[in-house]
């Protein structure tokens, strides 16, 4: 059962999850990166890092997954959601500058617990914006790619995209989303889902682009229990393709459905979603089409499975298809 802490700030959060009120052009949230055949991103997912931890044991182990054969050529570090719980600015900057100096383009969405911490969302958006602004003057500075806009009419704090491009045409299109974090004050409650404003904001963009994509998030769309409730078995089911891994515990998506899936659906560009968020699931599978991707957790902070943590690499093929590589590590073969 997933244990919930309640956040430091409540009313701050809210305060601070809310959108400004100025609309921008789709074009002003896009993000590019050099296209190459095979392209490799590499998804961690809920570090939790905080400041009473022993941070360099936790660096060390993500040491031996970016060491890992698997992800000797990743192109893209991508950390879906929940970086920190009960951290300050400190730790946020030596995680920040530990990608870094990976040398590595990287980026991050951010999860529930990333407002459990001793500063605000706005702060880490904000302070994520300075450090891309900074690789844009000077590509040796940072290795950050991360865009949020932060007075528009969009809700959350990082809704952006990278165009992978192959010349002048993009050939995917990488969407990155804050799926929000605590449902306060409403007849549903639990966690937050995706507004109006962002699922308006995901069509605006996929239609401008005209052109394949994948999605990054972190907590699971409702419709990941159409898949294991069946307890991840295969099933004779057109709409339903289990694929591989393991599932350890319940779903715990929101309460309330958007119906953002059924527009992902309708729009046609999005074949697989990537999110973290349940420590000991790990599973993907093909749901209508689209494959819903659970992360591998990155650092044995809270509860885990010891077996169940490491990355996973995304290889990005010409045509559009990818392929998963799991990456496990344990803690014992930290030096």
């Amino acid at each position: 059962m997933k244990k919930r802490i309640l956040p430091l700030f409540f009313i701050t959060a809210i305060s601070l999850t809310a959108c400004g009120s100025k609309k921008h052009d789709i074009n002003e949230y896009v993000l590019t990166l050099n296209y190459k055949s095979d392209f490799q991103i590499l998804q961690l997912t809920d570090l939790h890092i905080g400041d009473k931890d022993d941070q360099e044991l936790h660096y060390k182990f993500m040491d031996l997954i970016f060491d890992d054969a698997k992800a000797a050529n990743v192109d893209l570090v991508v950390v879906t959601g929940d970086l920190f719980t009960f951290a300050s600015k400190p730790t946020a900057r030596r995680m920040f500058s530990y990608f870094d100096e990976k040398k590595i383009p990287w980026t991050v969405v951010f999860g529930n617990h990333d407002e459990q911490v001793y500063f605000s969302v706005e702060w880490m958006t904000g302070y994520l914006n300075g450090l891309n602004k900074k690789r844009l003057a000077d590509p040796t500075a940072s290795y950050c790619y991360f865009k949020d806009i932060q007075d528009d009419n969009v809700f959350g704090n990082c809704n952006f995209a990278i165009n992978l491009m192959d010349g002048a045409n993009v050939q995917e299109q990488l969407i990155f989303m804050d799926s929000n974090r605590y449902d306060y004050g409403t007849t549903f409650g639990g966690y937050d889902y995706f507004k109006d404003t962002q699922i308006n904001w995901y069509s605006d963009l996929v239609d401008t682009t005209n052109a394949k994509s994948l999605m990054f998030y972190h907590i699971p769309l409702p419709e990941i229990n159409n898949i294991d409730d069946r307890d991840v078995v295969p099933a004779d089911d057109p709409n339903y393709k289990f694929t591989k891994g393991e599932k350890g515990e319940k779903c715990c998506p929101p309460d309330y459905n958007s119906g953002f899936f059924d527009v992902i659906k309708a729009k046609d560009s999005t074949t697989a979603m990537f999110f973290g968020h349940d420590h000991l699931n790990d599973y993907y599978a093909d749901y209508q089409g689209i494959t819903f991707a659970y992360g591998i957790k990155s650092t044995d902070r809270i509860y885990h499975n010891p077996n169940m943590l490491g990355g996973r690499v995304i290889t990005l093929h010409d045509d559009h298809s990818i392929d998963l590589d799991e990456i496990y590590k344990k803690y014992s073969e930290v030096q």
